[in-house]
């Protein structure tokens, strides 16, 4: 499957400053797959220098209404991945609808399937954790997401890398942590 590029201005994104990324990633060159091949991971020969990230929801309209309404993410794509290329790819036992949303050069991909898996526990457990989404103003995410509903662990707070930090957790238990950058940090 071709994958499809989205070069567009992300003007639903109020969360994420010009220079901010989502997930920690830094944020690549504007310009073709071709500029980017040659980056290796690993022994990978990148095409794409950001990873996106997928999430199989226990609670699809959710999770959506959460990534898009509230945290504001813009929705680039919403296709539907047929039963065989789900299970030939071995992305899932049966095909399913997938959207995806910008959140700054990533894509964060949401999975509705037919009988979805339960939510995660909220214990610490291994696998993804959480995303981070590099912010402006901490403060003021936060208070202008609270105002959205979404639910936060604590109130912002400094720490030894970042002028402030919180988190909030999304409908299927994973931490959206935001970050505000040091002045003088990178």
């Amino acid at each position: 499957m071709k994958r499809r590029e989205f070069l567009g201005c992300a003007a639903a994104l109020p969360l994420l400053s010009d220079t901010g990324t989502a997930a920690g990633a830094q944020q690549p060159a504007r310009g073709t797959a071709r500029q980017a091949k040659g980056a290796t991971t690993a022994g990978l020969e990148l095409t794409h220098a950001v990873v996106d990230i997928g999430i199989v929801c226990s609670h699809f309209e959710e999770s959506l209404r959460f990534y898009h309404e509230q945290l504001g993410l813009e929705i680039v794509q919403d296709i539907r991945i047929p039963d065989e290329v789900a299970r030939g790819a071995g992305l899932a036992p049966r095909g399913f609808r997938h959207v995806r949303l910008r959140a700054g050069s990533t894509l964060i991909k949401l999975m509705q399937i037919a009988d979805p898996p339960p939510r995660r526990s909220p214990k610490f457990a291994a696998g993804v954790r959480w995303l981070t989404f590099f912010v402006e103003d901490v403060r003021a995410a936060y208070e202008q997401l609270k105002a959205k509903g979404v639910r936060f662990l604590t109130e912002p707070i400094a720490a030894p890398d970042a002028a402030g930090v919180v988190c909030a957790v999304d409908p299927d238990g994973i931490l959206i942590e935001l970050v505000q950058k040091k002045e003088n940090e990178p």
